[in-house]
């Protein structure tokens, strides 16, 4: 694929996705009274704009990644108007803005963002199951990362997993089974005909239980499902995808888990590049499972995400006050230090897996 094709398609991909999170935010701040002043696709200066009957400015601007929606007061209690609607007195704008509803509302409003990425995952996978199929993995590694505990134990792609601690395998959902159990792993694998046997140890020198080992599967085929079997398959699967992100996470904020796997923009642009030249049904299954993860990882307790907003709401709905201005300040300051960093680090695992780090650094 050429790289402006893959640069649009990944400009599709994450302006749909951040479209659908932030219209989750319009839609629950107007069912809470909330005034939204505007909505964007893309961020920067503004490309064209057209105004609603509610008083809503909608935007194309001119950098082509991510969009916000901007509510009234969501600056700061004190926020400029860009508009007042006709026939809406000072008086009922003020009531309007985010700052004025109860704690309650801005977690409603907060929640809407990520609830949308999950709900739209749901609704993309479940036509998907029905009209494509659900993808079923054979047993054989498609992929397995350099630096993952997979690889440097021995198996390489193309490896058939005949046998797991004496246990017969014949699809991909059955190693993961056992990976679980945390115990060490006795690997019989099939490669260019010849039989390879590798142990993995399942602790790290720290004793702590490794959760996954670093290999994708390879597609077998899919199969097609029930309406009913198809919504229950997509909640299961973007329930199991979102839990699993979120685990991984917290593993490596504690440090049970290599910073290694964190990817960045690159890595989401490669997966973008690498699914839509395997068809469009492949490239619309990995706008799914990052819409999952965009919104697993905004319900994080962590300030600046929605995740920090919904605590913060949550313990002022509890204490029945709000909470210290200058507090809540430092916290979002720490929260957008701490995501900020996880960005970069991202971005420097990308550029490490590309060799740019050491080519830089080459004399």
């Amino acid at each position: 694929m050429g790289i402006i094709l893959s640069l649009l398609t990944f400009v599709f991909v994450i302006s749909v996705l951040v479209a659908v999170h932030e219209l989750g935010h319009l839609i629950i701040a107007r069912k809470n009274g909330v005034f939204v002043e505007a909505f964007s696709i893309g961020c920067g200066p503004v490309l064209t704009e057209k105004l609603d009957k509610y008083g809503t400015k909608w935007r194309v601007s001119l950098l082509p990644i991510g969009g916000y929606v901007k509510m009234l007061g969501d600056a700061d209690i004190t926020s400029v108007r860009e508009i007042i609607p006709d026939n809406v007195s000072e008086e009922e704008m003020e009531m309007m803005s985010i700052h004025r509803k109860k704690p309650w509302q801005k977690l409603l409003v907060a929640v809407g963002g990520p609830l949308a990425n999950l709900i739209f995952a749901v609704v993309v996978l479940t036509g998907l199951s029905m009209i494509v199929g659900i993808p079923t993995y054979l047993n054989v590694i498609h992929t397995t990362s350099e630096s993952s505990i997979a690889y440097k134990s021995g198996l390489r792609n193309g490896d058939k997993i005949i046998s797991i601690n004496n246990q017969s395998i014949e699809k991909f959902s059955e190693i993961k089974d056992i990976i679980r159990k945390g115990e060490d792993l006795n690997i019989k694998a099939e490669r260019s005909g010849k039989v390879e046997k590798i142990h993995i140890k399942m602790k790290d020198d720290e004793g702590n239980c490794i959760k996954t080992i670093g290999i994708t599967p390879t597609v077998l085929k899919y199969e097609k499902s029930t309406f009913v079997n198809a919504i229950w398959t997509s909640c299961v699967i973007t329930y199991t995808i979102a839990v699993e992100n979120i685990s991984a996470i917290c593993q490596i904020i504690v440090a049970k888990r290599s910073t290694k796997d964190v990817g960045g923009v690159i890595s989401i642009f490669k997966m973008a590049e690498e699914s839509a030249e395997k068809g469009i049904s492949s490239l619309i299954w990995m706008m799914a499972f990052l819409s999952i993860i965009l919104g697993a990882v905004n319900l994080l307790p962590i300030p600046v995400l929605d995740g920090g907003t919904i605590l913060i709401s949550s313990i002022e709905w509890i204490i029945g006050r709000p909470l210290n201005e200058k507090f809540v300040n430092a916290i979002f300051f720490i929260g957008l230090t701490a995501v900020a960093l996880l960005m970069l680090l991202g971005i420097w695992n990308d550029l490490a897996k590309l060799k740019f780090i050491k080519w830089m650094f080459v004399k």
